[in-house]
């Protein structure tokens, strides 16, 4: 898949200046004074992995070969897919929208907000990137439709989902440990671990008994008072 040329995005319209740097490497200029702020850009990595995600939605590679490549691109959205350049991309942006979305779209603090202490929580991480790339795709929009739609359904979600999630835990400078660590390590533990592989394996074994009784001759096969007596 070949890169194709990478228009400017709206949200670096506002961005690009003298006076200073993005994590990104562009250029940026103070926003203090306006009343709202835009949404943060992408690196030129995330960007292009992005622009031709979405290229390939509309025009669907046919080669069998390009087909293979797209299936193997890192998606933004999905952060363990992200290597060197891309990821650390991805973290840096994903801060500022953190941040972007505290100040933006959050006024008291019935709701908790994305904690600065985001990294340290895997689901915040997941959902996060996600939250940011579909923002990401409505720049792109030629009516509201796709924005509001980000807004009446997957801002709202997200962050009931923080809330569920964390509830009141994490407060400004109090990171707290996963209370579910307990669980967790017990859960992967070597001992149900293996429990777990031999119910496995004898879920497989009595699988292939009953499909091998179902194959035998009529005459062989138990009534349906035997089966149910066996159940």
């Amino acid at each position: 898949m070949t890169t194709r040329e990478i228009t400017t995005h709206p949200s670096q319209l506002a961005f690009r200046a003298s006076g200073g740097t993005a994590p990104n490497g562009s250029q940026v200029m103070s926003l203090v004074g306006l009343m709202v702020r835009p949404f943060p850009e992408p690196g030129p990595t995330i960007r292009t992995a992005m622009e031709q995600l979405q290229q390939a939605t509309i025009e669907p590679p046919a080669d069998e070969d390009e087909l293979r490549e797209l299936a193997q691109m890192p998606r933004p959205w999905d952060p363990a897919t992200c290597t060197d350049q891309m990821r650390s991309e991805l973290w840096a942006w994903l801060d500022l929208v953190a941040m972007w979305v505290n100040e933006q779209h959050l006024w008291n603090v019935t709701r908790p907000g994305i904690p600065e202490c985001w990294p340290a929580h895997p689901h915040v991480v997941h959902d996060l990137a996600v939250l940011a790339c579909s923002r990401y795709y409505t720049s792109f929009a030629v009516t509201p439709a796709a924005l509001e739609d980000w807004h009446r359904y997957g801002l709202p979600g997200f962050l009931e989902r923080l809330r569920d999630r964390l509830g009141d835990a994490c407060q400004p400078g109090k990171h707290q440990p996963r209370p579910r660590h307990e669980r967790d390590v017990s859960h992967a533990s070597t001992r149900l671990r293996r429990s777990r592989k031999q119910r496995h394996r004898d879920d497989v074994t009595r699988a292939g008994e009953l499909a091998a009784a179902t194959t035998e001759p009529n005459e062989n096969k138990p009534d349906h008072d035997d089966l149910h007596d066996r159940w």
